[in-house]
């Protein structure tokens, strides 16, 4: 397919990329084509990432925080800059101040396999986890205790009534 979605035989296809000075990967889901990653070549979140994205997130993926995902920053979990890729398996929205929070000792890993879970590190080494509200494998809910409680309710006070050490809103 060219760009567009302009279909073309394989030997045209075979003359373009024999021609090419170059290439961009870049990874789609295969039900619904959803671009998922660009790979270490772009720092830019591509469009449809963005979208797919703000779906699976709905809001800031910091413990308790209802702040809607339009509203907030798409961060990089490992940082870009090292050896973080741009990739659903890599971003999350968080809102300016809790982006702020990994400066500020907060620690924060994603789960590796697509279902978008964060697991947050407080600076006094307690973990918590959050769930995407809608990831592309696992179980999505909007949040877990890994002291076993539940987190079946939504809303900030219910989602931050367990922790020993409040996250800094």
């Amino acid at each position: 397919m060219l760009e567009g979605g302009i279909p073309i035989d394989a030997e045209t296809a075979r003359e373009l990329a024999g021609n090419a000075t170059g290439f961009t990967r870049i990874l789609t889901h295969p039900e619904t084509g959803v671009t998922l990653s660009f790979g270490k070549d772009r720092y830019e979140v591509p469009t449809a990432l963005k979208r797919y994205l703000r779906y699976r997130d709905q809001t800031c993926r910091f413990i308790g925080c209802t702040r809607k995902a339009k509203f907030c920053d798409i961060d990089h979990t490992v940082p870009w800059a090292g050896t973080g890729m741009t990739t659903h398996e890599n971003l999350a929205h968080l809102c300016r101040s809790h982006h702020r929070v990994k400066d500020a000792g907060w620690a924060v890993t994603q789960a590796q396999d697509g279902s978008g879970t964060l697991t947050w590190t407080s600076p006094l080494g307690r973990e918590y986890s959050t769930a995407a509200v809608h990831p592309i494998g696992g179980k999505a809910g909007p949040l877990q205790n890994p002291s076993g409680g539940g987190g079946a309710s939504r809303g900030a006070k219910a989602q931050t009534e367990w922790l020993d050490d409040p996250p800094p809103f």
